[in-house]
């Protein structure tokens, strides 16, 4: 990674990572294979210098993989109604099982991420599809606990790939 040292996320961006946006984690293998997965509620830690995500078991296993093996992460947060997009990049710090209050983000953030989408066309039962699949196939979720090192405006238009 080209910055080792933690970026310590501002209060306007932290309201941005933690509201009704679209998630991705990316990773890569050893063979530099991208793999992407979904993920709910994303939390600026206190210190504002990690951030936690839930990934559901069921469809992350690669994922999981990936950054056991090298723990590089890229997390892209876009929001629906403008398509304001950031990118963190950064270092796996852990893994492990999500407690009440990961749980609870993940509810309010599935719950935002509805809600935003309806007026955009998209009903609550086309949103709620991007999640039931996995509950049904597992109700597992794996917290990711990582150090942004990199933030990036990935919105699309002539500013995209900008460092913050």
């Amino acid at each position: 990674m080209e910055n080792e040292n933690p970026t310590s996320i501002g209060e306007e961006l932290r309201v941005f990572l933690e509201g009704p946006v679209s998630v991705l984690v990316g990773t890569r293998d050893s063979r530099l294979i991208p793999e992407i997965t979904r993920a709910w509620g994303p939390r600026v830690a206190d210190d504002r210098q990690r951030v936690s995500l839930c990934v559901p078991l069921a469809t992350s296993y690669k994922t999981l993989d990936n950054l056991e093996a090298n723990g590089e992460i890229a997390v892209a947060f876009s929001l629906p109604t403008n398509y304001r997009t950031i990118q963190l990049k950064g270092r796996l710090v852990a893994t492990g099982e999500p407690d009440s209050m990961d749980l609870a983000a993940v509810e309010r953030h599935r719950d935002a991420f509805a809600k935003v989408n309806e007026p955009l066309g998209q009903p609550r039962e086309q949103i709620d599809a991007f999640w039931q699949a996995e509950i049904e196939t597992s109700p597992v979720l794996v917290r990711i606990l990582f150090v942004p090192r990199q933030v990036f405006d990935q919105t699309p238009g002539p500013g995209a790939g900008r460092s913050l």
